[in-house]
């Protein structure tokens, strides 16, 4: 319905545009042919002018150029040619006011709570709030997830320098087991030596014994010799009482064992001669001695065959009775 009165308030707009051009068409006839013919008539007086003076005749040409002109002008306006665009835009004018008043109009809405639907309000709110509990949730779970992660990374890393620590401490052990049993044998080893010692040196004093023995048997045969003997004793106890005077004693340092003194050498040192004393000086080392000596000869004779078997850095010696007792009785 709308649209037919449209329609029909369009038609009579229509009708009188129509006239109204109708009407301004036969005027712009008239005044045409008017001007025509005043244009004629002005044109036959120009031409007599014109003869008469050439200047005037070329500005009547300008003036009848620019008349020209300006008719054209005032048959192309009045003929509508300007004012057909000026209809389009009213015509788009209409239009767009037609279409305007063409709209329908809106009804301001009445707002009333009755009219909400509270059921459907409160599970729109719930399914919004259960929405932004599950993204709240879902936040909290990946940062427990991150915190847990981290967590375990720490706890990895701990437990790796951990076990790198126990494995160090394994090896440690391991190096103060071996050490401990190096430590052990050595001391077995120490042990041995000193029972080995320790039985050398009796059988070092059961030999001196039995050597003194045998001094004892040869001075006891001596004095039972001719008095030239008797004569030769009494010269080596003045030398004993001499040696006894000044204080020290003679002795062969044989050897210094500056690590650990084995069995087989000793048993060389005691076939040359079994008189041999176990001492050791102030850096606690072992040293071999011959004697003490009651003559020089004696003590030449022994480091001569000492040096003749491959002893050759064995030397004499004299130290006092103290020295004695703080070096070799021990």
């Amino acid at each position: 319905m709308a649209n037919n009165e449209n329609e029909e308030s369009k038609t009579p707009d229509k009708d009188i545009s129509e006239e109204q051009e109708n009407q301004i068409n036969i005027k712009l006839d008239d005044e045409s042919t008017t001007k025509e013919d005043e244009f004629e008539k002005n044109k036959e007086e120009f031409m007599k002018k014109t003869k008469k003076n050439p200047l005037k005749k070329i500005l009547l040409i300008l003036v009848a150029f620019l008349i020209s002109l300006l008719l054209i002008g005032l048959i192309l306006y009045f003929t509508g040619f300007f004012e057909q665009k000026n209809e389009e835009a009213a015509k788009i004018e209409n239009n767009t006011q037609v279409t305007t008043q063409t709209q329908p109009v809106v009804e301001e809405y009445k707002f009333d709570l009755k009219d909400i639907n509270s059921k459907k309000l409160n599970d729109q709110l719930a399914s919004l709030t259960n929405k932004n509990l599950n993204e709240e949730k879902q936040e909290e779970l990946e940062r427990i997830e991150n915190e847990k992660k981290l967590i375990d990374e720490e706890k990895k890393r701990e437990e790796e320098a951990l076990k790198a620590h126990e494995e160090n401490l394994l090896k440690e052990q391991e190096a103060l087991k071996e050490k401990k049993a190096e430590l052990e044998k050595e001391k077995a080893e120490l042990e041995l030596l000193r029972q080995e010692a320790l039985k050398i040196k009796s059988e070092l004093q059961a030999n001196q014994n039995s050597s003194v023995d045998l001094n004892n048997e040869l001075q006891n045969q001596n004095n039972e010799e001719p008095k030239p003997d008797i004569i030769e004793n009494e010269n080596i106890e003045k030398e004993n009482k001499i040696n006894e005077n000044n204080g020290f004693l003679k002795f062969i340092n044989v050897a210094k064992i500056k690590g650990v003194l084995y069995k087989k050498y000793l048993d060389s040192v005691v076939a040359i001669n079994p008189n041999v004393i176990l001492c050791r000086d102030d850096k606690n080392r072992i040293e071999l001695y011959y004697g003490p000596f009651n003559s020089d000869n004696e003590r030449t004779e022994l480091l001569n065959k000492l040096i003749d078997n491959n002893f050759e850095q064995a030397y004499e010696l004299e130290f006092t009775q103290e020295e004695f007792n703080n070096r070799c009785n021990y």
